[in-house]
C-alpha cells in the first residue's frame, strides 16, 4: 500500500500545481493593460511551468507507481480468493517479511474414569478402553475391572514457518518437537536403571532425549508438512505435502486445533482457479491431483537404500485421486462487511473426488524394503475405484449461521484381503484374496446457532448421521480380529465390514476423526461416528471478553443394532448408545496464552450391554503459548 500513496501524492501535487496555475491567470487581466516589456514577460511566466524534460520523468514515474500498483492490487485478490477456497487453511497473502513463524507450545493433561463402562471384555477379546494393567482380568473367565481410573499428560511444540520469497511465492512447513511426549517418559540412564540402589523415584531424576529410547514411539522432532504457493496471473499453483480442508471437515479435515491429534495430510498438486461467473453466481474451481499411494518402491540401483532417490516399482500399484472443488465462499472480510450492512452471506460448494487403483502388493505395504518383490506371487488385482461427492452450505446473519455438509461413497474394490482359515480340513489361519467388495456409504452433518444475546449468549444445535453396516462391530478399525485371529463375532466392539462369502459391501461412512463432536463417545470410546446418529444442543456464554464456557448435552444412537456389543446375532441388539453431557472452559488474553479445562459425563445405555454398567467421566485441562 506504500506505493498507492506514492502514487496518490504524485498525482495530487501535479494536480494541485496546475490549478494554481489556472487561478492566477484571471489576477493578471485584473486593471488596464499595459505594454508589455520584457521584464513584464519574465514575470508573467507561470512558476509552474516545469521544464519538458523534468514533465516526462514526472510522468514516466507515475506510470511505473501505478502499474506497480496494479500488480499488488491484482496479488491482494487473488490472495483472498485462495484463501477462500481453502476454507481457512491457507493464511492471509504474503507480508513483506521474509520468515514468517507461527504456531504453539502446548501442556495437557486428562484423568479418566471407567471409560470402558466397567463392563467385561466384548465377543473378541477386546476392552472397549485400555483398563489399568495391574487391574486387567483375563477375557476368557468374563470378569470386569474393579477399578478403572488413569492420568496422563503430554507436550507439543508446533512450528509452521513461512518462507516468503517474493510477494507472489512462498514456502510453508508444519514441524512438531516432541509431539504428544508424555510427561516423565523420557528414560533418563543418569538415574533410571532399574538395578541401581537408588532409583530414580527415590533419588532424582532428569528426562533427556537420546537415539533409540524405549519409551518413545516416535521420532523427538517430526516435519509434517512441506508445501509450496505461487499465485501465478490466473490462480494460485499449490503442490507438495500440505493439509487438506472443506466444509464443516466431515470428510476432509485439516485438524489445526491446539487440542487436536489427528488431521488429513495430503500429497497433492493444485490449482485455484480466479472466480467464474456461471449462472448459479461466482464459483473459484480448483482442479487437484492427490499421490494417494506410490505402491512398491525400489532403491537406488547403485548404493541401496538412505542414498540417492527411490524410484516406483510398477506404476499398476500406484493409488490416485483426480478432484474438483467448485465453491462460492466469502472471505472473512467480505463476511463481515455483509454482517455490517445488514445483508446475509451465502456459500455453497462442491467437493467430488473419482478414486482408483489397479494392482497392490501386499508384501510391501508389510516390509517395505526388505520386501522381495516378486510379481508371480507378490501382486494383487485391487480393480478398485471409488466415487465422492461432498456438497455444502452455508448462511450467515447478524443473529444465525446454519452450515450443512453430506457426502456420499459409490465404488468398488476388485479384490480384497480377508483372514480365515486355510481350507476346511486346514484350521490354520491365513490372509485370503476375496473378490468384489462393494462400497456404499453416506453420511452429514447440520448445525444451527442463534445469538440469543449478541457478544454474550449463543445457543444452537446439531444434529449428524453416518451410514452403518450390519457386519460385527462398528468398522471404526476395520483392521481388528479376535484375539484368536478369527473374524470377530457380533457382540465385538470392531472389526472388518465384511467377510468375503456372506457379506461382500461395506456400507459404514466414517467422519473424519478430527471431527469434534463430543469428548468421551465418539472422540476416545468409538474414535469417530459411524453407524450411529446424534442430535446435540448446546449454549455457548461469553463471560466476559477472553473468558467462554461451552456446554453441550449429545444422544446418540446406532443405525444397526448387530455392530452394537450388546449384539448376539443378525437382527439382534440395543440402538440407544448414551448420554452424554459436556462442559469446557476456556480463557485467551490478549498476549499470546490460553488454557481450557473440560469435563465429560457418558451415561451408557443398552447398546453396551445389560445393566449395570458404569458412568464414564473424563476431566482435562491444557495451557498453551501461541505465537
Amino acid at each position: 500500500m506504500s506505493r498507492l500513496l506514492a502514487a496518490l501524492a504524485a498525482l495530487l501535487l501535479l494536480a494541485g500545481a496546475a490549478r494554481a496555475q489556472d487561478e492566477k491567470k484571471p489576477e493578471e487581466t485584473k486593471g488596464a493593460a499595459k505594454p508589455a516589456t520584457d521584464e513584464t514577460k519574465a514575470a508573467a511566466k507561470p512558476a509552474t511551468d516545469l521544464p519538458p524534460e523534468t514533465k516526462a520523468a514526472i510522468q514516466r514515474e507515475v506510470e511505473r507507481m501505478k502499474e506497480d500498483l496494479r500488480d499488488e492490487v491484482r496479488a491482494e485478490i487473488q490472495g483472498a480468493q485462495s484463501a477462500a477456497e481453502f476454507m481457512g487453511t491457507v493464511a492471509e497473502g504474503p507480508k513483506l517479511e521474509f520468515f514468517e513463524l507461527d504456531g504453539y507450545y502446548r501442556v495437557r493433561g486428562q484423568l479418566t474414569d471407567d471409560l470402558g463402562l466397567g463392563r467385561a471384555a466384548d465377543a473378541s477379546g477386546h476392552y472397549l478402553y485400555p483398563v489399568p494393567l495391574l487391574n486387567n482380568p483375563d477375557p476368557a473367565t468374563g470378569r470386569r475391572p474393579t477399578r478403572g481410573t488413569l492420568a496422563t499428560a503430554n507436550m507439543r511444540l508446533r512450528l509452521e514457518p513461512t518462507l516468503n520469497v517474493s510477494e507472489l511465492v512462498r514456502v510453508r512447513a508444519q514441524i512438531d518437537i516432541l509431539d504428544n511426549y508424555v510427561l516423565g517418559s523420557s528414560t533418563s540412564k543418569l538415574f533410571d536403571d532399574p538395578y541401581s540402589p537408588y532409583p530414580a523415584q527415590f533419588y532424582g531424576s532428569t528426562r533427556q532425549l537420546y537415539p533409540n529410547d524405549p519409551t518413545a514411539d516416535r521420532a523427538p522432532i517430526l516435519p509434517k508438512r512441506v508445501w509450496g504457493e505461487v499465485q501465478t496471473p490466473v490462480g494460485l499453483l499449490s503442490f507438495g505435502r500440505m493439509p487438506s480442508e472443506w466444509g464443516l471437515g466431515l470428510l476432509t479435515n485439516a485438524g489445526g486445533g491446539v487440542d487436536e491429534d489427528y488431521g488429513d495430510t495430503v500429497d497433492r498438486l493444485q490449482f485455484a482457479l480466479p472466480p467464474v461467473q456461471t449462472p448459479i453466481g461466482a464459483l473459484t474451481l480448483v482442479p487437484i491431483l492427490d499421490f494417494d499411494a506410490e505402491g512398491a518402491l525400489r532403491p537406488d540401483p547403485r548404493f541401496g537404500a538412505g542414498i540417492g532417490q527411490p524410484f516406483d516399482a510398477d506404476s499398476s500399484d500406484d493409488a490416485r485421486t483426480f478432484a474438483l472443488k467448485a465453491a462460492r465462499v466469502d472471505t472473512d472480510d467480505e463476511i463481515r462487511r455483509k454482517l455490517d450492512r445488514n445483508e446475509s452471506s451465502f456459500n455453497f460448494g462442491a467437493y467430488y473426488n473419482y478414486r482408483t487403483q489397479r494392482d497392490s502388493i501386499p508384501v510391501w505395504a508389510q516390509d517395505g524394503f526388505g520386501a522381495e518383490l516378486d510379481p508371480t506371487v507378490a501382486v494383487g488385482r485391487r480393480r478398485s475405484y471409488g466415487h465422492v461427492l461432498d456438497l455444502w452450505v452455508r448462511v450467515l446473519t447478524q443473529r444465525w449461521r446454519i452450515e450443512a455438509e453430506a457426502a456420499g461413497v459409490y465404488g468398488h474394490i476388485g479384490q480384497a484381503f480377508t483372514v480365515g482359515p486355510a481350507s476346511d480340513t486346514d484350521p490354520t489361519l491365513t490372509v485370503k484374496p476375496i473378490s468384489r467388495v462393494d462400497l456404499r456409504q453416506w453420511g452429514g452433518s447440520l448445525v444451527t446457532e442463534y445469538k440469543a444475546i449478541p457478544n454474550k449468549v449463543t445457543v444452537g444445535g446439531e444434529l449428524g448421521v453416518a451410514s452403518g453396516d450390519d457386519a460385527p462391530g462398528f468398522g471404526n478399525i476395520p483392521s481388528r480380529f479376535a484375539i484368536d485371529g478369527s473374524l470377530p463375532a457380533y457382540g465385538s466392539l470392531e472389526g472388518p465390514q465384511f467377510n468375503g462369502t456372506t457379506d461382500r459391501s461395506i456400507r459404514n461412512f466414517r467422519f473424519n476423526p478430527a471431527y469434534k463432536v463430543d469428548l468421551i463417545l465418539f472422540s476416545r470410546l468409538l474414535g469417530q461416528v459411524t453407524d450411529a446418529w446424534y442430535v446435540k444442543p448446546k449454549l455457548r456464554w461469553d463471560i466476559f471478553p477472553g473468558l467462554s464456557l461451552d456446554t453441550q448435552l449429545v444422544y446418540s444412537q446406532a443405525i444397526s443394532a448387530e455392530s452394537t456389543p450388546s449384539s448376539t446375532g443378525p437382527g439382534k441388539g440395543s440402538h440407544p448408545l448414551g448420554l452424554e453431557g459436556d462442559a469446557i472452559v476456556t480463557y485467551t488474553s490478549g498476549a499470546g496464552f490460553q488454557a481450557y479445562a473440560q469435563y465429560g459425563l457418558l451415561q451408557p445405555f443398552d447398546a453396551f450391554g445389560p445393566g449395570g454398567l458404569s458412568r464414564a467421566h473424563l476431566l482435562a485441562f491444557g495451557l498453551v503459548a501461541k505465537f
